[in-house]
């Protein structure tokens, strides 16, 4: 009789090791997993936060010297570094109003209208230069 009660008092324990492995598992795999993930997200995030200012900076300082070296702004003034700094701060300005008034209306409208003005305002400015510089 004892050989038959063995079977199943292993079968028993082997299914109570299998219930605290499984929940072992599930509990590692929600909290563990789930923490790591979003710590990578957080670093990564960072990492992107990081570059992409680095990268706005340097070519916020790259638009600022093309404009002080080769557009015809603040000419004869001196030192106008000031209106390349005006110009490109307007640039950006513009932009940013048209980011602005974008805020709660589905799809990129009020951006690209700002991108065209940016664009039309930059084209004028070269062909004043160009047509000046014939002159």
């Amino acid at each position: 009789m004892n050989d038959d009660a063995a079977p199943v008092e292993n079968d028993w324990i082997s299914g109570v090791v299998d219930a605290i492995v499984d929940n072992v598992d599930k509990v590692r795999t929600h909290g563990t997993e789930n923490a790591i993930r979003v710590v990578r997200a957080i670093v990564y995030g960072l990492v992107a936060l990081v570059f992409t200012t680095a990268a706005l900076t340097l070519l916020i300082i790259i638009g600022v010297r093309l404009a002080d070296a080769y557009l015809p702004i603040g000419s004869g003034v001196g030192d106008a570094t000031w209106a390349a700094h005006l110009f490109i701060g307007g640039l950006l300005a513009i932009l940013g109003f048209g980011f602005w008034l974008n805020r709660k209306i589905e799809g990129m409208r009020w951006v690209i209208s700002a991108l065209v003005l940016d664009a039309g305002i930059i084209v004028a400015i070269v062909c004043y230069g160009i047509i000046d510089s014939f002159v």
